[in-house]
């Protein structure tokens, strides 16, 4: 289990440095072996980070000089796959052309995806999530991400910055959580991985009136659906959208696939190409568009 949390100010006002920093230091509590964070500044990337937790990197002269951005992620971490002393396993991951992420999840097929003669820069598993992203085969956005929803198989939730392309940031998420507050008085959007985290650095309490509630004042919550990612640029909402994400499979042979089959949901053969493929147990027909959930 790791931690990611951010923001988008759509507006002039920037959030206010002592919550995010009360916000960043309670995500410590999904993970303490490292921590990060990123943004982008007159065209560059920057990316902070360290085997520390965020406890730590708060009393950082990297942190204690920073003017908040327009947008920022952040990231604290649970080490699964990758020591944390190699600090290119550690969030804000990024690449030299100036994508970032922060991920929280476990990838499970990552070898797969680096055994195809792509280089490897470490160990840790997200760092698939940065390759598929960055796969100049994709022009667009939607279908890069869509690359991530076919190709990766387990978790993820993540979020995403691009130095050329510094008013977007993109958010999306398979099986682990995004939790979002839309402060309508600051214009400011914020996400995390729990919402319990968000109200406590934000100060956000129920409003009641004769035992109903009446919401939470300014704030305005939302929880990403799974299997959806949210597009914002400096307009607000670019794009909410639903993706079908591959069902785990095992490559059995070069166009043979191990799949769980959508009817009985035992494991069984399916080959790619073929114009019919049934189940091995159950005898039902099985389609290529069963392949997604």
């Amino acid at each position: 289990m790791c931690g990611i949390m951010g923001y988008y100010s759509f507006g002039s006002i920037t959030p206010d440095k002592d919550k995010i920093m009360k916000m960043f230091t309670l995500l410590e509590s999904r993970g303490r072996d490292a921590s990060g964070f990123a943004y982008i500044n007159n065209g560059k990337l920057i990316v902070n980070k360290a085997a520390i937790k965020s406890s730590e990197m708060i009393k950082s002269k990297e942190w204690n000089d920073l003017l908040l951005p327009k947008i920022m992620i952040l990231h604290t971490r649970l080490k699964t796959q990758g020591e944390p002393k190699n600090n290119m396993n550690n969030h804000p991951l990024f690449t030299k052309s100036g994508l970032c992420i922060v991920h929280n999840g476990m990838i499970y097929n990552d070898k797969e995806i680096f055994g195809r003669k792509e280089k490897r820069d470490a160990e840790v598993d997200s760092e698939a999530i940065l390759a598929v992203l960055s796969d100049k085969k994709a022009e667009s956005i939607e279908d890069k991400i869509k690359r991530v929803f076919d190709r990766l198989e387990g978790g993820f939730a993540v979020a995403s910055i691009n130095k050329n392309d510094p008013g977007r940031l993109v958010l999306f998420r398979k099986d682990n959580p995004i939790q979002i507050y839309y402060n309508t008085i600051e214009d400011i959007l914020y996400f995390c991985s729990e919402r319990e985290i968000m109200q406590s650095a934000l100060g956000i309490k129920k409003i009641l009136r004769r035992g109903f509630s009446l919401g939470e004042g300014d704030y305005h919550s939302y929880e990403m659906e799974n299997n959806h990612a949210l597009i914002l640029n400096s307009e607000g909402v670019e794009e909410y959208r639903k993706f079908h994400p591959r069902r785990e499979t095992w490559y059995y042979g070069p166009d043979e696939l191990i799949i769980e089959c959508p009817h009985c949901l035992s494991s069984t053969v399916f080959y790619e190409g073929r114009l019919f493929n049934r189940c091995e147990f159950c005898g039902q027909p099985i389609n290529e568009e069963d392949l997604y959930v």
